[in-house]
């Protein structure tokens, strides 16, 4: 009853072919450009919501839409690494 040793998420990430887009920094970028994204999605809201609202109501607009966004930044992302295979 031997089980083979378990493989840990990075080597699984490692090893894995999908993850081969653009050289290898595929993964590198998703990590770097999805936070940067909503960065900009929520300071981009922050300011459009900030000139309508007071800034205390446009602070909580802003979070709730790029929490809103969140969702389609993640499948943006899918979908531009099914269209770069």
């Amino acid at each position: 009853m031997d089980k083979s040793p378990s493989e840990s998420i990075v080597d699984k990430v490692v090893n894995n072919p999908a993850y081969e887009l653009l050289g290898g920094y595929q993964l590198f970028l998703r990590r770097v450009t999805i936070p940067i994204v909503l960065v900009l999605i929520l300071l981009l809201s922050y300011t459009l919501f900030s000139s309508f609202i007071s800034s205390d109501n446009a602070t909580i607009l802003a979070f709730g839409f790029t929490g809103l966004l969140l969702g389609p930044v993640l499948n943006l992302d899918r979908l531009l690494a099914e269209w770069l295979k």
